[in-house]
């Protein structure tokens, strides 16, 4: 199957679902939202920006703010962080108010936005940064601290 050239942009699809751009009138004017592999719109192209789907859910922006849609188009994570990552190992990255910390899910906090940087998840342990100091921590928040 041929999907028509109608977009000005489109990531690759991933977990059926690939985000695609549609620009407006003027050339900031653009708007995201996502197609299936058969080219029909699943999620309207009314976010700001917008990130692959990852583990069932995609990061998009809208009023200034990123949360997460679910594979339906129902924002099943409030947009109010300054910035966000994919999910990966059940958790997500967020900044908010310059700091970051993780999520899960269904949104709760599981690790405060302490961190100046973090990373994502992987086998379980993360890499963060606070004050200019290099660790780790954990899925529970136990930090690890380089000496």
């Amino acid at each position: 199957m041929v999907i028509e050239p109608v977009y000005s942009w489109a990531r690759p699809f991933r977990e059926g679902l690939a985000m695609v751009e549609v620009k407006g009138k003027f050339e900031f004017d653009r708007k995201y939202g996502f197609i299936d592999k058969n080219g029909n719109v699943v999620i309207e192209p009314v976010y700001e920006d917008a990130w692959n789907f990852s583990e069932g859910l995609a990061a998009v922006k809208i009023n200034g703010k990123w949360g997460f849609v679910d594979k339906k188009g129902n924002m099943v994570i409030e947009a109010i962080y300054d910035w966000v990552e994919p999910f990966i190992e059940e958790l997500a990255a967020v900044k908010l108010n310059g700091k970051w910390g993780y999520i899960d899910k269904e949104g709760n906090v599981v690790i405060e936005p302490v961190y100046n940087w973090v990373e994502p998840f992987k086998e379980g342990i993360a890499i963060v940064i606070i004050n200019g100091k290099l660790g780790y921590i954990d899925k529970e928040g136990t930090q690890y601290w380089e000496d």
